[in-house]
Formats: structure tokens, sequence, C-alpha cells
């Protein structure tokens, strides 16, 4: 079962990997559409998904970090497995973020769907 459906508030959309990617690709050049991984350094530099910004859910500056990003833009969040994203669009959701869009299973489930990643 979903988050949302255990919510009775829908607050965010919650989209299985492929849909996340079509709709990712479709506003590929649209710079009011980021892709924001929100896992460690570490986990980051083993592989992402193609031009995400990396903002660790865990450090100490996230929420310092999110009161320097633009609220209205449309963020894609995903970490490893699922967690983490759901933990950070919460926070977000209290910094007043409008429009935010959790990749169900994160990058695990993403990668499982053989969608492609990034390597640095």
């Amino acid at each position: 079962m979903s988050i949302l459906k255990r919510n009775s508030k829908k607050d965010f959309e919650d989209l299985e990997p492929k849909e996340a990617f079509i709709k990712i690709e479709k506003h590929r050049e649209d710079p009011d559409f980021v892709v924001l991984d929100v896992r460690t350094p570490e986990e980051y530099q083993t592989d992402h998904l193609e031009n995400a910004l990396l903002l660790d859910v865990k450090s100490i500056d996230f929420k310092d970090e999110l009161e320097k990003m633009d609220k209205y833009k449309t963020y894609f969040v995903y970490c490893k497995a699922g967690r983490r994203s759901l933990n950070a669009i919460k926070l977000m959701k209290e910094q007043g973020y409008k429009n935010l869009i959790n990749i169900n299973g994160g990058i695990d489930k993403w990668k499982s769907k053989r969608l492609p990643v990034t390597k640095n």
C-alpha cells in the first residue's frame, strides 16, 4: 500500500519509476523541473539519475539548503528505496514547497525497471 493511500490528504504525487521517467524526459529542458537526490554524497557518486541535484536529507544543512531553493519549481524526489524521499518531502512541504513528486521505490526500483542511471 502506498503512502498516499494511507494519507487522507494527498499533498504530493507518488509516481512509479516508468511514469516518472516519462515525465522527466518530457521536461528535460525545463528549468522549472528538478530531479532531487536526497541520498548521501557517497551513494550519489555510485550512481544517480541524470542531472540530479544532490541534497542529503540527513545533512545538518538540509533545511537551510531548502530555504535557498525555489519553492514553486516541480521536484522529482528520490532516495535509495523510498523512506528518505518521503521524509524529505515532508520537510519540503513544511517549508512551503508546492509541487513535489516522489519516485516510488527510489533508485533501487528505478534500476530494477532497467531505467538509465549515470555514474561519476
